[in-house]
């Protein structure tokens, strides 16, 4: 969990030769059209010698990715976080992990920084004061080019 990281991510075309991966036997790509969903979003979760990847069809080039972490964050605040993050679509989320009294959490929601939605976010966690709860808040956009910080 180097810098308070539990997860990296990246959007990648589905064509053909766009992905420098192995070349893997997906099923997921056969029940999801590449018109329809022309992006993947790769999640990757490395714990001591073993990496984790997680692949979802996507539509949107641009997301939004949540990161969370904090000390004895009482469960009274994950209650009303769960509630404001019920109201986005979540297309990941790492769960609460607790690690030496710390806590960390992420999600991936299908918006981007241009969506109305993404100020409503904001403007809601704002509203109980997050930034008071959590040391480290992060709203930042993952996208094919690169991301881009949102609230430090």
């Amino acid at each position: 969990m180097k810098d308070n990281k539990l997860t990296t991510a990246s959007i990648h075309n589905r064509r053909i030769g766009d992905i420098n991966i192995i070349n893997l036997n997906i099923p997921i790509f056969d029940r999801f059209a590449e018109k329809e969903y022309p992006h993947i979003l790769i999640i990757q979760s490395t714990i001591e010698n073993r990496t984790k990847l997680i692949i979802y069809p996507i539509k949107k080039e641009k997301l939004i990715k949540v990161s969370l972490f904090g000390q004895n964050v009482i469960d009274d605040i994950i209650g009303i976080l769960s509630r404001i993050l019920k109201n986005y679509e979540i297309i990941h989320t790492s769960g609460l992990l607790i690690k030496k009294k710390k806590l960390f959490y992420e999600c991936y929601l299908n918006l981007n920084l241009s969506d109305i939605k993404s100020k409503e976010l904001k403007a809601s966690l704002d509203k109980i004061k997050i930034k008071k709860i959590f040391m480290e808040v992060k709203i930042e956009e993952i996208s094919i080019e690169k991301s881009k910080k949102y609230i430090k």
